[in-house]
């Protein structure tokens, strides 16, 4: 299972923290669970209301007092019973986390008759007061309010989306599939008024605009310039939503230079590490191997994600790339300069005198092994920046 389509994801640029392979590795032994917090209520379909609850997943004896949290949202069509955050595959992914150094909130939100535009909003609305929930109660549950990230598969997917990117009332209408909202709010009134329910980065698992029997779910216009990073992972033969309706939205993020990393499963069907489907085991550690890595470069505190005022753009093409690259910076330049590669743990692979004119150069990487690496290029005391995916 390689990756097919990497785009600007953006990498660390110091070595590895105080706690060593903390967020990389399970340093952990045990996790610890709170279960069924109430984290907001609000009217269901039915007209009653409806508790909205969590379960808690933090690391045994963990003694910092401000972790990322990790927000999953459960999948199911926005209408299975049968699927909630307390899945074997989702418990085991939280858990997974936590003994990495995170903290993960597994959330119920309510659900509906069918895919409309009412199911869709009710669902975004609960994961936006569960944002809310948390920056409330950081203090508690020692939560950094910096780094909340929010992920989900398939329906869970589609809130993800719509929590990260619907920011305006222009936005919210979409899907306009009956049955409608009767909150067209950006917020909803879930829970947790009065604070913010910005996201760091998001999980797009086996998520996409529309399902193949053309149900919309996700609107991609609402990306915008500036917008938080997303990881895509997606299943080659999903058969509910197309790989191509989850590249429509990467295709998106990526003209509009949003860092983000796409990962296929080749032959995989829909949300493929659910138990008990074939192999689900197996690719429930696939997804977990791909979401380290993007994790870890959002919470660095030297990664451009946090600080972009260090450097500028470098464009690179092909990316990824098998042997050569077209290195690219918007300035004219003819000048000799140094290019720094970095792997994925910060730690410099090789330097390179490189010459420039016209403001391009070509560089060889045959020798790298395949993998993530960041780039950075001084020229005349400026530093330029970007992320190099090599796949052979």
């Amino acid at each position: 299972m390689k990756t097919t389509f990497s785009l600007l994801l953006v990498f660390l640029l110091s070595t590895l923290s105080s706690n060593g392979q903390r967020y990389l590795k399970q340093i952990f032994p045990t996790s610890t669970s709170s279960l069924n917090i109430q984290y907001g209520s609000n009217t269901n379909y039915k007209g009653n209301t409806e508790i909205l609850e969590l379960d808690f997943y933090e690391p045994s004896g963990d003694t910092l007092s401000k972790r990322p949290l990790i927000i999953y949202v459960h999948g199911g069509g926005f209408v299975d019973t049968n699927q909630s955050k307390s899945l074997l595959h989702i418990v085991a992914f939280a858990d997974s986390m936590a003994r990495r150094g995170y903290t993960v909130a597994n959330v119920n939100y309510r659900l509906d008759t069918s895919i409309s535009n009412r199911a869709v909003i009710n669902a975004m609305h609960d994961a936006k007061a569960a944002v809310r929930f948390f920056r409330a109660n950081a203090q508690q549950y020692k939560i950094d309010p910096d780094f909340i990230f929010i992920g989900g598969e398939s329906a869970g997917a589609i809130t993800s989306l719509t929590t990260t990117y619907i920011n305006n009332l222009s936005e919210v209408s979409f899907p306009s599939t009956l049955p409608l909202s009767t909150d067209n709010s950006v917020e909803g009134s879930s829970g947790n008024p009065g604070f913010s329910s910005k996201i760091k980065a998001t999980l797009c698992f086996c998520g996409g605009t529309k399902t193949i029997i053309n149900e919309a779910l996700f609107d991609t216009t609402a990306i915008d310039a500036g917008d938080s990073p997303i990881l895509f992972v997606h299943g080659t033969n999903d058969q509910l939503i197309h790989v191509a309706q989850s590249l429509e939205i990467a295709k998106r993020v990526t003209n509009l230079g949003i860092p983000n990393l796409f990962y296929t499963l080749p032959g995989a069907g829909h949300c493929p590490w659910f138990f008990p489907l074939q192999n689900s085991w197996t690719y429930l550690d696939t997804l977990v191997n791909y979401t380290v890595p993007f994790l870890y470069a959002c919470v660095q505190p030297n990664s451009i994600t946090n600080n972009t005022s260090k450097g500028s753009r470098l464009k690179i093409y092909p990316n990824p790339c098998s042997d050569y690259v077209t290195l690219q910076i918007d300035e004219l330049h003819s000048h000799t300069g140094e290019l720094k590669i970095l792997d994925i743990k910060g730690i410099i692979q090789e330097k390179k005198t490189v010459k420039i004119k016209n403001g391009k150069t070509i560089v060889q990487f045959s020798d790298f092994s395949d993998g993530l690496y960041y780039l950075v290029l001084v020229l005349e005391g400026r530093e330029y920046r970007a992320s190099l995916h090599i796949l052979r």
